[in-house]
């Protein structure tokens, strides 16, 4: 009951979060749902679906499925997509009423891989969890399953982990993305969440380094290095600072040296923290490091609804849990000013208002607005009004 919103719209669930890690693999998306998640998924969290061929389906679940238990027929259903879509992959995932009834989806997962013969992955979402718990075990199944063994090996190559559509990590944002690192002499390789084909994503561990750009794909970078020996770098190029950080862990990675890590923890400075960062914990980490450097605002806070990345906060950063929490945070007669998703205004305290610079973040206000990430990168727009 603490995460019931009454200002804010639904946040994105964990599994639009599990579909949008499918999405550009061309897999065969099913959520199990009476239709209603998969509306929100489709018509609010997923900017790609509008005219893609990506095929993501809902179950249609009804009262006597879920009473009964019918798997047959869902199975049916399933077979029949896959002749016809032709996909090379299957993604169940789950909504809150097979988690009512405790459907078993790893094991229909299996079920549905031994009757068709193609790989099936199972995903007990609940809607209850965000769209970054989803991805990180999408990120995480798909490595486990997929990866080669024996990739071939690329000594400059880079894979990026996580580019998320819904942190405004679009077509524009990685088309900047990749333009850097041809820029520092280094070779795209897989882009997981977006872009790469299963076929590039199964030679990741080909990979020289990997450059982790949300905070749902630590985990994923931490197996790929366990498995792989593959070091990664974590951050976004927010302004010139970030990016020559950033770049110097590539290039160090791909001669073979250690890169060095991001966002060292900070001892909390005493003074008034005035500027507070609200969204995606690695971007926000990133925005906070090109202000605090280059724009000369003191000491920022940071903080976020959704949980993963937290291991990138400094002492006086915050988790919200709850809208309360929030409301606090903005109460602080010493913030002067709020970076965060337009619709957080409504969450600001109605006496000593602090200033908003809006910020869209996909995950809360859907579509609603239309933000690209890109116009952060390598520059620092937002320093003129700060």
């Amino acid at each position: 009951m603490s995460q019931l919103l009454y200002n804010l719209p639904p946040l994105s669930p964990d599994y639009s979060g599990v579909a949008s890690v499918f999405h550009d693999l061309g897999a065969l998306t099913i959520i199990h749902d009476a239709a209603g998640c998969t509306g929100t998924y489709t018509g609010y969290d997923e900017p790609r679906w509008f005219g893609s061929s990506s095929p993501t389906f809902s179950s249609g679940l009804r009262d006597m499925d879920a009473i009964m238990g019918d798997d047959e027929k869902l199975l049916g259903k399933i077979s029949r997509a896959l002749e016809y879509t032709g996909a090379p992959c299957v993604s169940i995932i789950g909504s809150p009423v097979p988690m009512v009834i405790g459907f078993d989806f790893k094991g229909f997962a299996s079920l549905v891989e031994h009757r068709t013969g193609v790989p099936a992955f199972g995903f007990p979402a609940t809607g209850l969890g965000y769209y970054d718990q989803g991805q990180e075990d999408a990120y995480l199944a798909i490595a486990k399953r997929l990866l080669n063994d024996r990739p071939v090996r690329f000594d400059r190559g880079v894979n990026i982990l996580g580019a998320s559509v819904l942190d405004g990590l679009d077509s524009a944002a990685l088309d900047v993305l990749e333009t850097l690192l041809g820029e520092a002499g280094l070779e795209r390789r897989a882009v997981w969440g977006a872009r790469s084909p299963g076929k590039e994503i199964e030679e990741s561990g080909g990979a020289a380094v990997n450059w982790v750009i949300t905070a749902a794909a630590i985990p994923l970078a931490r197996y790929l290095k366990e498995r792989f020996g593959t070091p990664f770098v974590t951050g976004l190029p927010v302004g010139t600072g970030e990016w020559g950080r950033i770049r110097a862990g590539l290039c160090a990675a791909a001669e073979g040296r250690e890169p060095k890590q991001i966002f060292p923890p900070a001892a909390d400075d005493p003074g008034e923290k005035k500027l507070l960062i609200v969204g995606e914990a690695l971007f926000a980490s990133s925005l906070r490091a090109c202000l605090e450097t280059e724009g000369g605002t003191g000491p920022v806070r940071i903080a976020s609804f959704f949980t993963r990345g937290t291991e990138l906060f400094r002492p006086g950063d915050r988790l919200f849990v709850t809208e309360d929490d929030a409301r606090r945070a903005f109460s602080d007669r010493n913030l002067e000013r709020v970076i965060a998703d337009p619709l957080m205004e409504d969450l600001f305290p109605e006496e000593q208002v602090p200033r908003l610079t809006p910020l869209p973040h996909r995950a809360v206000s859907g579509r609603l607005y239309n933000e690209s990430l890109s116009r952060f990168f390598k520059a620092a727009p937002l320093l003129e009004g700060l």
